[in-house]
């Protein structure tokens, strides 16, 4: 992994810590959905994927997951 990759996923781990925690579970799932989106960038930048559409199912993924949460309450 490229040293620009690994500040970058750091910077990202650092900076979701001060993301408010709306519901259990709720930084975990974002910094998976964005670690999904970088892999997608990348995929895309190597063989010219989908990226929107990956991007929009990883987004509507995660929406789904917060509504599901916020319904348990």
């Amino acid at each position: 992994m490229p040293l620009n990759d690994r500040r970058v996923i750091s910077i990202l781990l650092e900076e979701s810590e001060l993301i408010e925690e709306r519901c259990k579970g709720y930084r975990e799932e974002l910094i998976q959905v964005i670690s999904d989106v970088i892999i997608c960038e990348r995929e895309h930048r190597i063989s010219g994927t989908n990226i929107q559409q990956k991007i929009n199912d990883k987004c509507n993924a995660t929406a789904t997951f917060l509504v599901n949460q916020q319904n348990k309450n």
